[in-house]
């Protein structure tokens, strides 16, 4: 009897070891993002074990990375049914919560379970944190108060706490913190790769310019744990329009380390596009729509549209780029597809509307800020190709918001645009600053100058009182005077319509005659510029009219011009 007792025993403890392993198997591969893998392991282990917590919260938190939110709510709700108000599935629920927008709820149930396990149990508090930075709904500042909480727990050296409280960080575009958050989960594990590969990505939102920053980081990470799926990943992507060998190479690792998936061959055919067979990923991309139908991944119509691009077959682009949008999640969507998007709908008079819609998303998915200023500004040069200068002169008037610390191409830009597109008063706001940032620079006054010139004549037709560009015009010729060779067009037009202007609307002749003057110094050959000054001079010959005598003397007047 003995003997069988502890057979029992002995049973018992196997059993519950190897449950125990699968439930650290699915965390592991819940860890390398194989969720796929962690999805089955985790729900054998809760079929097993139908009342260990681990294995349900673990799995409820995988069915939320395969965007199975209702999924993730059933088992939760299953098991806080059979368990109680257990406290790891509190705050499973209130994650779930959090992605179902029922903030107040959410709160609750992790109060609750913090309040029930007195705030001492580092895996709630990391529970709870976690939940706040994947949700977008989540609290970031309220997930970095409950981890710090859990790092002052006697005996803590849980490195995933600092993981997550490096990503509230980065949720809270607070980089520094970020990585000194990571760094602090390498010294806990110095072998955690995530920790590595996540300090890479702080890099990244700094623009391309830091990639042998984090390249490197990405490549240390590898270094660390060569079986690290999402590391591969980022390598690839960012090797993909650069060199499509270098992509070709890490994108075979990343499958070998990854769960196949129909996204994941999806990636593969996008590689047929990477290397410039763009019918034969249509070929290919066709082939597995209509073999896995529903099943099949939305990235392959991405794939299509931009071969159709491509191909120069717009419609189908449009299409396919619609379909992508329709079928695909949210994860999928880069801010380059949305940017893709608005160029192919420019293409298509009654989708033109919709065109800077798209680009507004894109700006909204990048935090770089040079990112964002090149989205407006691709935006800004789609406009002007197809001859919209209104709507370029927007979009470059908008960098000027996105990125405050604009220099002189982007409000010479800006300004030049908004002229052209004959948006004036939007012109002389841009050269105000132009000359407020930089007083000792031509540019500002030459714009100022021309905008408020075109401004008056449009003024003086529709009768609207208008600001003469006469300061502006004299200080430009002050500074461009130095140089009246090369600068010598502009200062003609100076010239011209200061003339003008000292002629017909004050009939100042002799200052007139001054600025006549001028423009043959630099012209001696400019036959207007000397009719002009005779007519003048006759006038000023002429005995002058008794008073209240109409003068009838004029001059023909410089005429502003566009170009």
């Amino acid at each position: 009897m003995k003997h069988t007792l502890r057979f029992m025993v002995a049973a018992v403890l196997l059993c519950n070891v190897a449950f125990a392993q699968s439930v650290d198997e699915g965390r592991k591969f819940f860890y390398y993002e194989k969720y796929n893998s962690a999805k089955e392991t985790l729900e054998k282990a809760l079929a097993a074990k139908p009342g260990d917590v681990d294995a349900a919260y673990w799995l409820g938190q995988t069915l939320i990375e395969l965007n199975d939110i209702a999924g993730a709510a059933k088992v939760y709700q299953t098991a806080l049914q059979a368990k109680g108000s257990d406290p790891l599935l509190l705050v499973g629920m209130g994650h779930v919560e959090l992605l179902e927008h029922k903030g107040n709820d959410a709160r609750q149930r992790f109060e609750t379970a913090i309040s029930l396990t007195k705030g001492k149990e580092v895996n709630i508090l990391n529970a709870v944190g976690r939940a706040n930075v994947d949700a977008a709904d989540g609290d970031a500042k309220y997930a970095i108060e409950k981890l710090k909480q859990a790092t002052e727990v006697k005996r803590f050296k849980e490195p995933f706490v600092y993981i997550n409280m490096g990503d509230a960080y980065r949720k809270l575009l607070d980089g520094g913190a970020a990585v000194t958050a990571y760094q602090n989960a390498l010294s806990l594990d110095p072998n955690l790769a995530e920790a590595e590969y996540k300090i890479g990505k702080i890099y990244v939102t700094q623009g391309q310019e830091q990639a042998g920053i984090f390249l490197k980081h990405y490549e240390a990470a590898l270094a660390l744990d060569p079986a690290y799926a999402p590391a591969y990943y980022d390598l690839y992507t960012y090797w993909y329009s650069r060199d499509v060998n270098k992509a070709r190479d890490y994108f075979a690792k990343y499958k070998a380390n990854t769960d196949f998936t129909p996204s994941v061959e999806a990636e593969e055919i996008s590689l047929v596009y990477a290397s410039g067979d763009f019918k034969g990923a249509i070929a290919r991309a066709d082939e597995k729509l209509q073999k896995e139908g529903d099943n099949a991944s939305a990235k392959l119509y991405r794939v299509k549209a931009y071969a159709y691009d491509k191909l120069g077959d717009s419609l189908n682009a449009l299409q396919n780029m619609e379909l992508f949008f329709s079928k695909g999640d949210s994860s999928l969507f880069l801010p380059d597809n949305f940017v893709k998007m608005a160029e192919i709908s420019a293409k298509f008079p009654d989708k033109l509307e919709q065109a800077d819609s798209y680009f507004d998303k894109a700006i909204q998915m990048d935090t770089v800020v040079k990112e964002r200023v090149a989205f407006a500004t691709a935006a800004a040069n789609m406009y002007k190709k197809i001859d919209n200068r209104a709507k370029s002169a927007d979009w470059l008037t908008r960098i000027l918001s996105i990125d405050t610390g604009y220099g002189k191409l982007d409000l010479y830009y800006a300004g030049w645009e908004n002229f052209y597109g004959e948006k004036y008063e939007t012109a002389d706001s841009v050269f105000n600053l132009y000359k407020q940032k930089y007083p000792d620079d031509m540019q500002g006054y030459y714009g100022g100058f021309r905008t408020k010139w075109m401004a008056d004549t449009s003024a003086v037709a529709s009768g609207i009182p208008s600001v003469a560009p006469v300061e502006d015009a004299n200080r430009f010729i002050e500074i461009a005077g130095v140089d009246s060779v090369k600068y010598k067009s502009s200062l003609m037009l100076a010239y011209g319509y200061l003339a003008g202007y000292n002629a017909n609307t004050l009939k100042e002749y002799e200052k007139a005659i001054y600025y006549l003057d001028k423009m043959i110094s630099l012209d001696p050959n400019n036959i207007d510029a000397k009719n002009n000054r005779d007519i003048l001079q006759k006038a000023l010959d002429r005995p002058q009219p008794k008073a209240g005598a109409a003068n009838k003397s004029s001059s023909t007047a410089a005429k502003p011009q566009k170009k």
